[in-house]
């Protein structure tokens, strides 16, 4: 605009328009703008939410049987830590948790135990001793299978970190109460 009026006072042939003021300025007709809900506005997204997410992620091309193990786990994970629970909330102890309950887990606990949730099954069993417990492998993959969705949370910003990162496997040999338990137990 300088460089017309410029022109005009030299004399020269001068574009009208470009030296006339604009009738849409647009600092006088802002334009709303919604703003979107800051994160802390939206309720956080819950552990069952999360993992179903995981789950039904299309980048994932699991056969049945990987879905119907993941799913095992999602399944144990939400009875066990809650479904209620944001995800962005697991912690260590979270994880701890549900190895101990892994632990003592009785097989076909749904089965043999339908009316006891995960905890309780694991429980009972621990009390008892002679109810055939899962194996130490089976365990493993359910934490481990519990550790991946993890990962897929941390990639997906849902956690700042893996909560689970060294836990130790559940190993066939430690899985006994120790002597220094039992009296707590039989009080």
């Amino acid at each position: 605009m300088e460089i017309e009026h410029a022109r005009a006072m030299a004399g020269l042939p001068v574009d009208a328009t470009l030296i006339a003021p604009l009738n849409d300025d647009p600092a006088e007709h802002p334009v709303p703008v919604p703003i979107a809900p800051s994160p802390s506005e939206r309720s956080p997204l819950t552990l069952a939410e999360a993992y179903r997410n995981y789950i039904d992620d299309p980048t994932r091309a699991w056969t049945a049987n990987t879905r119907e193990a993941y799913e095992t786990s999602r399944r144990l994970a939400v009875a066990v830590i809650g479904k209620a629970v944001p995800v962005a909330s697991i912690s260590r102890t979270h994880c701890r948790d549900m190895l101990d309950v892994l632990r003592f887990l009785p097989a076909n606990a749904g089965k043999l135990f339908p009316k006891l949730s995960p905890r309780e099954a694991a429980d009972h069993a621990r009390l008892r001793g002679d109810i055939k417990i899962i194996s130490a492998a089976n365990a493993n993959s359910l934490m481990s299978n519990m550790s991946s969705f993890l990962n897929w949370a941390v990639n997906e910003e849902l956690l700042a970190r893996k909560p689970a990162r060294g836990l130790p496997p559940i190993s066939a040999s430690r899985r006994t109460v120790s002597a220094a338990v039992c009296p707590a137990i039989s009080n």
